[in-house]
């Protein structure tokens, strides 16, 4: 008999729970947690081990859903040389000409190329700046990028290699999303604009080439950009959120609260702006409901 616990919804968005080995109850993509104990598996015979041995309620390892959108199907080889003479080459399937590097975009990593090596630096200088709040519950560096790889080149640029899940795609590759999908992507981005402001950092300008999502769980990924971040109380991020959800989003099928606050004026602080679109939430879209990606 399948066990009563193994359908529990999460009450933040009503997605289902996934068991990690500890014995938390995880919402995948909420991030909002559960605990618990014996006691609570007590009338549910076999429950915990049939939970833990099911791949499909893991938390652990969450596999890579793989192209889930069919999107990796046609590419061009890249390579590079360095300036100690090694070789690196992957398949690119997307690229991006910006005005101080080349971003090439494989399935399973991205390679920035920095025509000034100093531009590289800053970024790993910004990203090792952040520092994480102790109740960090999302595990928010997830969201930014994992460098896995540096090195100058034989044409004196610079390499960076960044790692990705399969099912991570570029944001510029979506259009006329349903405004109940981008509102998850702006939660996700007001917690990452609230990281900013805890650790009084911003970024000058977001453009919508450094952002990347998954579509199956709406999670949106600062993977590019920190180049531009530096120490500072501006806030132009509030901004950038805001601009970016509105280039992606159907708006007839927003609610006149969404549209008012993307058009309206950022708050004070990244708290007080997550704070008006927490209202939004609930207001403007009923609460905080799970729904399927519309591609």
């Amino acid at each position: 008999m399948e066990s009563k616990l193994m359908n529990v919804r999460c009450d933040n968005c009503g997605a289902e729970y996934r068991i990690s080995s500890r014995g938390e109850m995880i919402c995948r993509f909420c991030g909002s947690k559960i605990y618990l104990t014996d006691r609570d598996f007590s009338s549910y015979k076999n429950t915990r081990d049939e939970m833990l041995l099911s791949d499909r309620f893991t938390n652990d390892e969450l596999e890579s859903d793989g192209d889930i959108l069919g999107l990796w199907q046609s590419s061009s080889p890249v390579n590079f040389t360095t300036l100690t003479g090694a070789n690196v080459s992957f398949d690119s399937f997307y690229s991006v000409l910006l005005d101080h590097k080349e971003v090439y975009i494989g399935s399973n990593k991205i390679a920035a190329v920095f025509s000034d090596k100093r531009d590289a630096r800053i970024f790993c200088d910004s990203l090792a700046q952040i520092m994480y709040p102790s109740a960090d519950i999302k595990d928010l560096s997830r969201y930014l990028p994992n460098i896995t790889y540096k090195a100058d080149l034989d044409d004196g640029r610079f390499l960076m290699l960044i790692s990705k899940a399969e099912n991570i795609y570029p944001l510029f590759l979506f259009s006329d999303l349903k405004a109940t999908t981008v509102a998850w992507m702006i939660s996700r981005f007001e917690n990452l604009g609230c990281l900013l402001e805890f650790n009084d950092m911003d970024i000058d300008s977001i453009s919508i080439e450094e952002i990347y999502i998954n579509p199956k769980t709406h999670e949106l990924f600062i993977l590019d950009g920190w180049e531009n971040a530096a120490k500072t109380s501006r806030r132009n991020y509030l901004k950038d959120i805001r601009r970016i959800s509105l280039s992606v989003m159907d708006r007839s099928s927003a609610p006149e609260l969404c549209i008012k606050f993307l058009e309206g004026a950022p708050a004070m602080t990244a708290y007080d702006d997550f704070k008006n679109w927490d209202d939004v939430i609930m207001n403007g879209f009923n609460g905080h409901n799970f729904h399927k990606f519309n591609t």
